[in-house]
Formats: C-alpha cells, structure tokens, sequence
C-alpha cells in the first residue's frame, strides 16, 4: 500500500502538474476569445446578439450535463485518457468554430445555416471539451494528501485565470495576422497539449482498495454545500460583469464603445492578476484551512459588491475589481479542496464532474436574471448580487467543512 501511494504521489510531478496547467491555460485563453473574437466577427457575418448568445450558451448546456459524466468516466478510463479527450475536443471545437466563421466571412455560407453550423461546432466542444476540468481537477485529488489538497487546488483555479490575462494579448499580437488567427492558434496549442498530455503524463495509480461508490446522488447530499458555493459564485461573477458594463454607462458616462471595452478589458486584468498572484503565490506559501476562507471570503465579497453602487470614477471600479479578484481567489479553490477532502477516493472522479458542471447553472441564471434587475434597478441588482453570497458565507458557518491536515505527509 505505502509503494502504491509512493507511486501515486510520483505521478503528480512538477511536469505532471506543468502539462494539466498548460492545458487549463489554454481552456481559459479560449473562452476569453469567445468575446475577443466571436462577438465581433460574428455581427460582422450578420449573426443576430440573441444567436451569438446562443452559439456561447449551448456549449456551456453541454458541459453542464457532461462534465459529471466525463468525471466518473475518468475513473474506470484514467485521468489522463480523459484529459486528453477533453484537449482534443476543444482543439476540434475551436478549429470548426473558426472554419464556420471563415466561412460566414467568405460569403460561402450565410443565415440560418451558418447559425447551425457554428452551433453544431461549439455543440462538440462543450461535449468533449468539458472533460478537461474534471480529469484535471481529480488527477490533483489522486495525487496530493489531504494537507496539500487546497494548494493544489488552487494552482488548478488560477489556470483560468492566468488564460483570462494570457487571452487579450494572445489574441492582440495574432490578429494582426488574420481575425481568426487566435482561434486556429488555441485550436492548433489545445491539439499539442492533447499530445504532450498523451505522451509525458503519468497517469495515477488506482487505489488498492475496491471501495464501491457512494453513487451519483449520494455525491451530490455530500458536497451539496460546495456544488451550491460554485453555483452562487458565478451567478454572481458572470452578472457582475454584465452589470458593470452596464454601470459604467449609466452612472459613470461611459457611452462610446471602444472607450467601454477597454475599461471593462482593465478591470478583469486587473481583477485576474490579483487572483493569480492570490492563488499561484499567497496560497501557495500560506496554508489556510478552506473552512475559514468559506466562512469569511464569501462574506467580504459581498461586501465589496456593496462598494460598486457607490464608484464614481473608472478607478473605484478598477479597485472594486481587483477586491472581487481577492476574495474569489480564496472562494474558488476552497470550495474544491473542501469537496474533495470530503469524499472518498473511490469517488473523486464523480465529484469533480459535479464540481466543473455546477458553474454553468449560475452562468445560464445570472446574467439573464439580473440584466432584467438592473433595468428595474441597477443599485437593487448589485445588492442582491451581494445579498446572495453575504448568505452564502453565513451558511457555511453552519456547514461541518473538513479541516486540512496542517502538515504535510511525508
């Protein structure tokens, strides 16, 4: 037993580690080109805002009912057999998003079938795609102890923010070769990835005991607290974003267009750099037990959405933005940890496809709910947004969240 867990810890080495962020990296620098890229280019095809809306939304449908499912399949086919699954997908997915809308720009297809297309395209994204995340974040369960669990964590959760500040730039220096350079580029990196993972990863040796599964929704009651935390999370984060671009019209007065993208492009900069250097530098160095963090980060990320209503000048949002950036970072990572930490090994597999699918509920609901909100009131938006994890903080005062072993295992 103690060889097996020897091995187990070997296989999650520093290139080990290097190849799951490498490709979570470039998961994140392809959902930032959905709005860099698509957006534009897709109302300069004579696509509609409400098909564009769709074309993002229905692959983020497919990783909501996927994800779980590539998560316990990771379990019976291996960490790595999966991930590569989940990098050759999106690779395939981004390479025929960007083909449909070469297409649509040639003039060789037009209208309702372009629409298809380019739905089908991110219909085998989200389906093969969403694989990734799961594989990922339970290889690092497989092969950390309990005490170097938020951690690795962590790392797993700054991924997707180092591609949010990797993406504008990357997509800045190629489209001046081509508008859709940066699309075949995350496709053709994604497909490296997929080799480099098949290759060099070093998959996890499976546990000696044959624990039988708590089942799917018996997973669910268990981390039920943590899949809730991920949901409010982005309900919250993927409103405030719509919100904020709304806010700094009405309040602030900022009405030309390319003035607006490029406040909100500083503001989530801003805000990812701060969670990069929260969850790559400050966790990495400080062992904070994920129960405290619930219990306060949830709370004072409330309270800096209540500061929002209230910013007068771009750099009072900019400074609200980089707050937001602090307290998810301890958010994100915790809430994962916790879940794993609570689950037996035989069930990592599951909960991390639970884990990666429960987002995609508060990003459907978010944006759609509080955009009618904002236009009631803006100010009673933002309060509920802060309300709703103010709540969410006190809640896990009364959640039994597992303490992480303050020691390392040798």
């Amino acid at each position: 037993m103690t060889d097996m867990m020897n091995e187990a810890v070997a296989a999650g080495s520093k290139r080990d580690r290097t190849i799951l962020l490498a490709g979570l990296i470039t998961y994140g620098v392809g959902q930032s080109l959905l709005y860099i890229i698509l957006m534009p280019l897709g109302l300069e095809i004579g696509l509609s805002g409400g098909q564009l809306g769709t074309i993002i939304s229905i692959s983020n449908l497919a990783i909501l009912f996927t994800a779980p499912v590539w998560g316990k399949t990771s379990d019976s086919w291996g960490r790595r057999t999966v991930f590569v699954i989940g990098m050759v997908g999106y690779g395939i997915g981004y390479a025929l998003l960007a083909v449909g809308i070469q297409a649509g720009m040639a003039g060789v297809v037009l209208g309702l079938p372009l629409f298809l297309g380019l739905l089908a395209a991110r219909l085998v994204y989200g389906v093969f795609a969403g694989a990734a995340q799961p594989a990922a974040q339970a290889y690092i369960a497989d092969t950390t102890d309990a005490a170097s669990r938020p951690q690795g964590m962590a790392m797993i959760a700054a991924a997707g923010g180092l591609g949010t500040i990797v993406g504008p730039i990357f997509a800045l220096l190629l489209a001046k070769v081509h508008p859709l350079a940066p699309m075949y580029g995350a496709a053709v990196i994604g497909i490296v990835c997929a080799v480099w993972a098949h290759s060099r990863l070093v998959e996890p040796v499976k546990h000696e005991q044959k624990l039988p599964s708590e089942g799917t929704l018996r997973v669910i009651r268990i981390i039920f607290p943590y899949l809730l935390g991920w949901c409010v999370v982005f309900f919250v984060f993927t409103a405030i974003q719509l919100i904020a671009g709304l806010l700094l019209g009405s309040q602030i007065g900022i009405t030309d267009a390319d003035a607006l993208t490029n406040t909100m492009g500083i503001a989530f900069i801003s805000m990812a750099i701060m969670t990069v250097i929260m969850q790559v530098v400050v966790m990495q160095k400080i062992k904070m037990q994920p129960r405290l963090l619930l219990r306060v980060a949830f709370i004072l990320f409330g309270l800096v959405l209540l500061v929002l209503p209230t910013a007068t000048t771009t750099m009072e949002v900019y400074l609200v933005f980089i707050g937001m950036g602090f307290t998810v970072s301890l958010v994100m990572p915790s809430l994962t940890s916790a879940a794993s930490l609570t689950l037996g090994p035989q069930d990592q597999g599951i909960g991390a496809g639970l884990l990666a699918a429960a987002p995609t509920f508060g990003m459907v609901l978010g944006p759609m709910t509080m955009g009618f909100m904002f236009e009631k009131s803006p100010v009673l938006s933002i309060q509920f947004c802060a309300l709703m994890v103010i709540l969410t903080g006190i809640y896990f005062w009364f959640v039994n969240v597992p303490l992480a072993p303050l020691v390392q295992k040798k």
